[in-house]
């Protein structure tokens, strides 16, 4: 794959990559163009909130300073800044499986974890199985 820079992401523009997409990590901008020439493609998992990193990119338990996006996301699932205090959440194929969120907390951490809802603490990878659920459609 031929090296684009208008595809670098970096701590500045960190927000604007969609969590999910497919993407090439690294901490140096010489090992970024090797790994792209390598097509050493991987999902990106989440992106650290706080500013006062330089290693915003997390991936496969790791975090990065810069990366490379390849392609957007494949689907659109529910991630932690999509939801607000007591907003209905329902667990993917599950009518049952219905939680309030009660709390959230927007403080970096190694676990990737923000939103409290129905007693327990989701990581952003939980609320992969999860679907925000407008109230009134619940039966």
């Amino acid at each position: 794959m031929e090296f684009d820079k208008s595809r670098v992401y970096t701590a500045v523009n960190a927000d604007e990559l969609k969590i999910g997409s497919k993407v090439i990590v690294a901490d140096t901008l010489a090992s970024l163009k090797e790994k792209v020439t390598n097509d050493d493609t991987s999902k990106l998992i989440c992106i650290l909130s706080s500013e006062d990193t330089e290693y915003r990119f997390h991936v496969d338990c790791s975090d990065y300073a810069l990366a490379y996006l390849v392609e957007g996301p494949d689907e659109k699932y529910l991630i932690w800044e999509d939801l607000d205090l007591l907003d209905m959440i329902q667990r993917k194929g599950d009518v049952d499986d219905i939680a309030v969120v009660t709390r959230i907390s927007n403080e970096p951490d190694n676990t990737n974890t923000h939103i409290c809802a129905g007693g327990e603490w989701l990581s952003d990878e939980d609320l992969k199985e999860w679907e925000k659920v407008d109230v009134r459609s619940i039966q």
